[in-house]
């Protein structure tokens, strides 16, 4: 039996997996996405005041290599913006037939949060699809199958004929979402923003997403908080493939990841490399986040006062406040779009602002960035 050189042979794969990997980023590099900025909601959780209790317990086995790895924090501005996978029901409503009766065919079969994804066979990417696979059937009956809590079902439906002559479901759906937030890390061709989710605004229910990416974008205002209303940075984002930063490819409760398009140099995104810390090495004292929102990137003074080293507490783990007078001065202490701000600690980075208390905007919480590598990797 003829023996293969094994050098020959890991030389050959990786001809193969360098050449696929090209394809890939020319086919990156011309996507683009024609979308208008909605000054997004996704960017903060508000919380009320409150306190967790600081509770130690031993770390779980993780990858040996995810404390060796140097990644670059961030602190950038970034435009996000995400399609569903199917459509996103939001509720159900009341149609006027042609007869001037009042008729609601999804009503307590649909329920919020369910995922369109096809209709009489008929893939549902978008609203638009939706509306016209609807209007065909001219009233005769539908099976649509939704995604529901990770499980597809089935139902038969029968749309009604409107005032206007157009048939119709009574469906509120909602297809895509944008806004703005921070980016958390990059390392050579990957990133993580945000530490949480991006949830649907009316639902609270987390996309679930088929596709998206993050932007370059201007910040043309910081509004201050108000009362119980947080404050928010405001900006312009040209949805243009030349824009692109990234393409997301996932949404967990720690954060959204994806990778870097082929022509965007790592280094252009930060400021230097670093290690990060385990969780068990993040501890009460000074730290420092990193902030690009002035327009170039800045280490601004924090002091974390409480950590929750329990893994329940996910990205409300570590708890902060603003001590910067400086970034007082701009956005007096946390506000909308600031959410993955990176936190440095002892020249490492440890985690990643998440949301902002309601009654005191220079407190907030974070989450440590060994959770948003473990959904990152």
């Amino acid at each position: 039996m003829k023996r293969v050189n094994k050098s020959s042979y890991r030389a050959g794969l990786l001809t193969v997996l360098i050449f696929v990997l090209s394809i890939l980023n020319i086919v990156i590099k011309d996507y683009y996405f024609d979308k208008k900025l909605d000054t997004g909601k996704l960017d903060m959780r508000e919380v009320s005041m409150a306190n967790s209790d600081n509770v130690h317990f031993e770390s779980e086995d993780m990858v040996p290599d995810i404390f060796e790895k140097k990644v670059m924090p961030s602190g950038k501005p970034i435009g996000i913006y995400v399609k569903t996978k199917g459509v996103m029901v939001i509720d159900t409503g009341v149609i006027t037939g042609m007869d001037g009766k009042l008729y609601s065919p999804c009503k307590d079969i649909l329920m919020r949060g369910d995922y369109v994804i096809d209709i009489n066979g008929v893939n549902i990417e978008d609203k638009k699809s939706l509306v016209e696979v609807v209007d065909d059937c001219k009233g005769d009956p539908v099976t649509i199958r939704i995604l529901r809590d990770g499980s597809e079902l089935s139902y038969e439906l029968t749309p009604v004929k409107n005032e206007e002559g157009r048939y119709k479901l009574g469906l509120w759906v909602k297809d895509d979402i944008s806004g703005i937030g921070t980016l958390t890390f990059v390392d050579e061709n990957s990133f993580a923003a945000l530490g949480h989710s991006i949830n649907d605004n009316d639902t609270g229910i987390i996309f679930n997403i088929s596709d998206g990416a993050i932007y370059n974008t201007n910040l043309v205002n910081i509004i201050k908080p108000d009362g119980n209303n947080p404050g928010r940075l405001e900006g312009v984002i040209d949805y243009s493939s030349q824009n692109i930063i990234g393409r997301v490819t996932g949404n967990t409760e720690f954060g959204i990841s994806g990778f870097l398009v082929s022509d965007i140099d790592s280094n252009s995104l930060g400021y230097e490399w670093m290690n990060i810390a385990p969780k068990e090495e993040v501890t009460n004292g000074p730290a420092y986040i990193l902030s690009s929102i002035t327009g170039k990137p800045e280490y601004y003074s924090v002091i974390i006062t409480n950590v929750n080293y329990d893994k329940a507490s996910g990205n409300k783990s570590i708890e902060l406040e603003i001590t910067d007078e400086r970034l007082i001065s701009i956005t007096d202490g946390i506000v909308q779009g600031m959410s993955g701000t990176p936190i440095i600690q002892n020249n490492r980075l440890v985690g990643a602002i998440t949301h902002v208390f309601l009654n005191d905007s220079t407190k907030g919480y974070g989450i440590f960035i060994e959770y948003m590598l473990e959904k990152n990797d």
